[in-house]
């Protein structure tokens, strides 16, 4: 065995000592280099593992890519499942959509307790944290790539684990022709219009001939992602002060409590909070924004993009919440309801029966303008806009409240309140994220 065999076969060995899973392994195979590697170490050290091939249809090769990547886990009896994505090219760019593309196709392989294995080296490290640097990214985004890190939802278990990147990609191209392998060259790799390939072949290479770059980098990647960590420690302590907590859409904290923070600690508890969602990290500009939107006059409703979320304010809340989907889409949409089952209605949200709640034929559907109501505890009916202020309903939900009909008759408004015609209590109303 050579140094390097030693090397790769001690990297992957102590990566997955330090990061068991209870699950099921996969590894992501593209048929190129490092993946071909860490398949054929995977082998030789009789790790049980499924391969995953993501076909982007990018290239006009691309489907010969999957027949060589069928050939060769076949040929090694590793179970193989291939993926065709859509990758849109419009979110993010290129690269970002692929990127986006095949790691939801990873999402729809793996079960609860999996996890997934990426050949990522020392080389795409160093390139990682070039283009961050160059796009000014902050600590958080500098630490680079993680070796290990979880995915999805925490309470699934499903992680991601990098055993390789320790080794530079000149070690496994030397393992590679040492072993044999074959192994299949992306054309895009050339493209120089592509930021990553920009860095490796023009960038890099001088960089690494003046300077140790990849034990350099991997050393201030390591001190920025524990930099990282303890700013997040402090974004946790920070939302409890500001009373974080879980409403029927997103989150909310209380705002004069984040107003009394300094901007910076404001800004870290923001870019925690959207950490803690799962949420990317926003540009700078779009932060700023936030902050400067969430210190707006008292009667002002701001809504700001933000990470994939939206930061909304109001009365004396700041909420962070998924995104909505036009109005319009759903004006004229009905849904017939026995009372009984969960009804499922637009853009993750559900209406179920609660423990008193009667079967009966229910037609549901959303404001159209005019109604009036008449809550079972009030005297008197009041315009249904009236009431649902009354009621502290947000008013990015008014447009989307169910409102619940026997017949011509409103019995129900969300798990607001019900009419004099209707059932002792409401049903349930909520939103699966």
């Amino acid at each position: 065995m050579t140094a390097v065999s030693e090397k790769l076969i001690s990297l992957l060995g102590d990566a997955l000592k330090r990061h068991p899973a209870p699950g099921r392994l996969w590894l992501g195979y593209s048929g190129g280099l490092d993946s071909t590697v860490l398949l054929h170490l995977l082998c030789r050290v009789q790790v049980p593992f499924g391969a995953v091939h993501v076909n982007h249809g990018l290239s006009a090769r691309a489907d010969e890519w999957q027949a060589h990547c069928e050939e060769v886990a076949g040929k090694l009896g590793v179970p193989l499942v291939a993926r065709n994505v859509e990758v849109r090219r419009k979110e993010g760019g290129l690269e970002q959509a692929a990127r986006k593309a095949r790691y939801g196709a990873f999402d729809m392989v793996m079960a609860p307790g999996d996890q997934l294995l990426l050949a990522q080296h020392g080389d795409d490290q160093a390139e990682t944290f070039l283009l961050r640097l160059l796009r000014g990214a902050g600590v958080l985004g500098l630490g680079a790539m993680a070796e290990w890190r979880s995915v999805g939802d925490p309470d699934e278990g499903r992680s991601l684990l990098r055993p390789l990147l320790g080794a530079s990609r000149a070690e496994l191209e030397c393992y590679a022709r040492a072993s044999g392998l074959e192994w299949v060259e992306d054309d895009s790799n050339s493209d120089l219009a592509l930021d990553r390939n920009y860095i490796r072949k023009q960038v890099v290479p001088p960089l690494a001939a003046r300077w140790p770059l990849l034990e350099r980098v991997s050393r201030s990647a390591e001190n920025l992602r524990e930099a990282a960590g303890l700013l997040q420690d402090l974004a946790g302590e920070d939302l409890q002060r500001c009373g974080v907590r879980r409403e029927s859409f997103g989150l909310s904290i209380d705002l004069a409590a984040f107003l009394a923070l300094s901007n910076a600690r404001q800004k870290n508890l923001l870019r925690g909070w959207l950490h803690n969602c799962g949420a990317p990290m926003p540009e700078a500009a779009h932060l700023q924004q936030a902050l400067h939107q969430a210190q707006a006059v008292e009667d002002a409703i701001p809504a700001v993009p933000l990470g994939g979320m939206v930061l909304r304010r109001y009365r004396d809340r700041l909420f962070l919440t998924p995104q909505l989907q036009p109005r319009e889409r759903f004006d004229e949409v009905e849904w017939q309801w026995d009372g009984v089952h969960e009804l499922k209605l637009s853009e993750g949200w559900i209406l179920a029966p609660s423990p008193d709640w009667p079967a009966a034929d229910y037609m549901v559907q959303f404001r159209r303008g005019g109604e009036r109501a008449k809550p079972r505890e009030r005297h008197h009916s009041q315009t249904l806009k009236r009431l649902l202020q009354e009621y502290a309903l947000p008013p990015w939900l008014r447009d989307r409240v169910p409102l619940v009909f026997r017949g011509e008759t409103l019995v129900a408004v969300g798990d607001l309140f019900v009419t004099v015609d209707g059932p002792v209590s409401p049903p349930i109303w909520r939103f699966l994220d």
